[in-house]
């Protein structure tokens, strides 16, 4: 063949070849998140939200309609049942709604009920009448795992919630990019994860209790890289906080970069991982307060 034929038709093919690659091929990055929880605004996780209440003193007021609303907008209504339960569902675009309560002899709202997508909300509520009175006894929110990037910002603050993610073997949390998580609540339950919090890029994460701070997975149970921080422990106003923090296989803490982690307990803490409980390198920082540090 034609020398000059031969190498046109081997730059051909190699093109072809380059093409296929970048066409079909590509890199898959693993951001350590497992939720779809991506985007920029403010709290912008975009999901079902479910309310399950009780009015535990139902039989005082008959048939109670209790209705979901955002801006004056209804969102969803149910009545309760016999036994003086009800059940909402719903998308948020504001991240806090408003729910109104009307029977017979009672009507009046509780603005303020902050929810975020992807989760479901338990609330015991008692109602009162002279003067009219909407007490939330206990107030519960089991939210999926959360994976934040870009400039996402989910800030949740509220006094009376106990908060819960059940990682079934996956990642908790995630925050990347200059996305932040910031939950001050009563107590934080994070369990069953693969890693419990990652933070990187410069990614920041928050949990702070008036209560108890648990949190467990099999690999690290802390990660922070690049220009990352997290912070762990109590509220200004704690009521006996302690601090959790447990990796099975691997590290209890791991900060790589020049990421900072500070946990802060009001009072017992512990902290242990498979390999050891803690382990910065590169100019990591870690601050353990008081915690006992353990195998």
């Amino acid at each position: 063949m034609n020398p000059v034929k031969l190498k046109y038709l081997l730059r051909i093919t190699l093109s072809m070849f380059f093409i296929s690659i970048f066409s079909i091929g590509g890199c898959d990055i693993d951001f350590g998140g497992t939720g779809d929880n991506g985007g920029s605004g403010s709290g912008s996780i975009t999901g079902d939200i479910i309310i399950e209440g009780q009015i535990l003193n139902f039989a005082d007021f008959g048939t109670i309609t209790v209705t979901a609303t955002e801006n004056n907008f209804r969102l969803d209504r149910d009545t309760t049942d016999e036994l003086g339960n009800f059940r909402l569902q719903f998308r948020s675009s504001s991240n806090e709604v408003t729910l109104e309560f009307e029977a017979d002899s009672f009507d009046a709202e509780r603005p303020n009920i902050r929810v975020v997508g992807n989760s479901t909300t338990i609330l015991d509520i008692t109602l009162q009448q002279n003067p009219t009175l909407i007490s939330i006894d206990r107030w519960q929110v089991f939210q999926d795992t959360i994976s934040l990037l870009n400039d996402t910002v989910l800030d949740f603050v509220e006094s009376i919630v106990e908060f819960n993610i059940e990682g079934n073997g996956g990642n908790c949390m995630f925050a990347g990019g200059t996305s932040s998580i910031t939950y001050q609540v009563k107590s934080i339950n994070i369990i069953d994860c693969r890693e419990g919090i990652r933070a990187q890029t410069q990614g920041s994460i928050t949990l702070l209790a008036d209560e108890s701070i648990v949190i467990l997975s099999d690999q690290d149970t802390i990660i922070t890289l690049d220009d990352s921080s997290v912070e762990i422990g109590q509220t200004t106003n704690p009521i006996n906080n302690t601090v959790t923090i447990t990796s099975t296989n691997q590290f209890g803490i791991n900060a790589a970069g020049n990421s900072v982690v500070t946990i802060n307990p009001e009072n017992e803490c512990s902290i242990s991982g498979g390999r050891e409980a803690v382990n910065d390198f590169a100019s990591g920082t870690v601050s353990t307060s008081t915690c006992t540090l353990s195998l």
